[in-house]
């Protein structure tokens, strides 16, 4: 019998391994096999593991029953003392047998009269068994966990709750945000820039325009040799995309020259974004309007 069920046991594994034997064999043909029948490839592999976990599961079930019925029931001894007469003697408790009583607590079926109550439906009597000592251990275990929790928590406050650590989680979260973005600066250009409101960046901003912008625009953005930046007239276009792409590529034509060797992108963003808000702004003499009226959606400027 144990023979013949290890051949099958075999035998089934052998079979289960088959098709990752032929894809394996095929996949040898062709270099490029793998990626045309990825998904079947993964396909078999799996129904071929769940084959062998249930083998596995099939064969652990097999010894555990056998060595069960070996060690746990173990066979009566019989004692011949004379001719026909033979005294049956009552096996020994082993050890595994004493170790699951200890777990179970449980009353043997021999002797389950002493614990049988009055409740009976359709034959089936209740059983007034102990609980088992180590479901009592795990409910002693929980008593004293919730009693850890509540001081812990809702005490001594040494644990955050729920919404302290959704608010410490965002503000790492955050932290991560802005130390991405940082290395993103560099990457903007005429086609992504958005405006910078961070007041730290307007004024890195101001300094680069009174360095850079000044004895062409004015130190307050009214004009002088360049148009004036104050009014909502633009001769290149006032949005934020086209100032940024003003500034990089310049207009020489007009004497303008490109900023793009000399600034970083994040640096043409920061100037880009504090010529807008000189919008509104009342600078002394300032040029007359060039261009066409470019009316924006929001200015900080005006906001202020």
């Amino acid at each position: 019998m144990k023979n013949r069920i290890a051949q099958k046991i075999l035998l089934g594994t052998l079979f289960s391994l088959l098709p990752l034997a032929t894809i394996a064999q095929d996949a040898g043909s062709s270099a490029s096999w793998w990626e045309a029948n990825a998904q079947e490839v993964l396909v078999w592999s799996v129904l071929a593991l769940e084959v062998l976990l249930l083998l596995v599961v099939l064969t652990l079930y097999i010894v555990i029953r056998m060595i069960a019925n070996r060690v746990l029931v173990p066979e009566p001894e019989v004692v011949e003392i004379s001719g026909d007469k033979k005294i049956v003697l009552e096996p020994k408790e082993t050890f595994v047998a004493r170790v699951m009583h200890q777990l179970t607590d449980s009353v043997p079926v021999a002797q389950e009269e002493e614990v049988m109550t009055d409740h009976e439906y359709d034959g089936i009597y209740e059983l007034d068994n102990n609980l088992p000592p180590w479901w009592k251990a795990m409910f002693y275990v929980t008593i004293v966990f919730g009693v850890v929790y509540l001081l812990n928590y809702h005490v001594f406050d040494t644990g955050d709750l729920q919404g302290a650590e959704y608010e410490k989680e965002m503000a790492a979260a955050q932290a991560e945000i802005e130390a991405f973005l940082a290395t993103q600066e560099n990457s903007v250009d005429e086609t992504n820039v958005t405006m910078i409101e961070d007041d730290t960046r307007l004024a890195s901003g101001q300094s680069m325009y009174m360095q850079k912008c000044s004895p062409c625009h004015g130190a307050e953005g009214g004009g002088g040799v360049g148009p004036n930046l104050t009014d909502q007239y633009w001769i290149h276009g006032g949005d934020i995309k086209d100032i940024y792409k003003t500034i990089k590529y310049g207009i020489p034509a007009k004497g303008m020259i490109p900023w793009e060797s000399q600034l970083s992108p994040a640096q043409m963003q920061d100037i880009s974004s504090y010529i807008i808000t000189l919008e509104g702004t009342d600078p002394p003499n300032p040029k007359e309007p060039e261009g066409e009226l470019y009316e924006r959606e929001s200015s900080v400027a005006l906001a202020k």
